[in-house]
């Protein structure tokens, strides 16, 4: 038991050491954040935590525009509203996220986990999705204008009156994927076989 509790504040630490690299943030802010993993309409701009363990964190509303948070893991969060503009998010597993009305514009999501992500009316304009994963992620009325989603994986996402003008989607996979106009995509689910019993994902 001790050293599970020596890794959880050797953890603590680093993540503190981290953040503290960064410049744009409110003192006040970040520690309210690390200490609880919640602050509400926060100012967190620029905070670096990469690799950081966020999961079930709350912060609707709060402003992350710049961060860095790369292959962190903020499975079950809630973003609602916030801000995340030209945040550095790739690989970062946003599983299950809650992420309604959040701004992603211009941030790199290149490879980002967002299976069953609540992106709805989220403006992803200009931003990085190459590869990322929307499993039954759902971004109805979402603005992804501009937005790269090379190679993204659609198998049964909602794109429901989203705004695609511009949007790059070669390779992407579309499988019982509802397009903005509400029609059902399944061009790709020769490409899908097992995501409907739930393997692997």
């Amino acid at each position: 038991m001790e050293a599970i509790e020596l890794k959880r504040v050797f953890a603590f630490v680093v993540l503190l050491f981290q953040a503290s690299l960064a410049s744009a943030w409110e003192t006040d802010d970040l520690n309210r954040f690390l200490g609880s993993l919640s602050c509400k309409d926060c100012d967190l701009s620029g905070v670096n935590f990469i690799k950081a363990d966020l999961r079930a964190a709350s912060a609707t509303g709060s402003d992350f525009t710049g961060a860095r948070l790369y292959y962190g893991v903020l499975i079950g969060a809630d973003l609602t509203g916030a801000t995340l503009d030209k945040a550095d998010l790739r690989g970062a597993n946003l599983f299950f996220a809650k992420l309604q009305g959040a701004s992603f514009i211009g941030t790199d999501l290149k490879g980002a986990i967002l299976s069953g992500a609540q992106l709805q009316g989220a403006n992803l304009d200009g931003a990085n999705l190459g590869g990322i994963d929307l499993y039954r992620a759902d971004l109805s009325g979402a603005s992804l204008v501009s937005a790269n989603l090379g190679m993204a994986f659609l198998y049964e996402a909602n794109l429901a009156g989203a705004d695609l003008t511009g949007a790059r989607l070669e390779g992407a996979i579309l499988c019982k994927t509802v397009m903005p106009d509400e029609t059902i995509d399944n061009s790709g689910c020769d490409l899908t076989s097992g995501a409907d019993r739930g393997e692997s994902r």
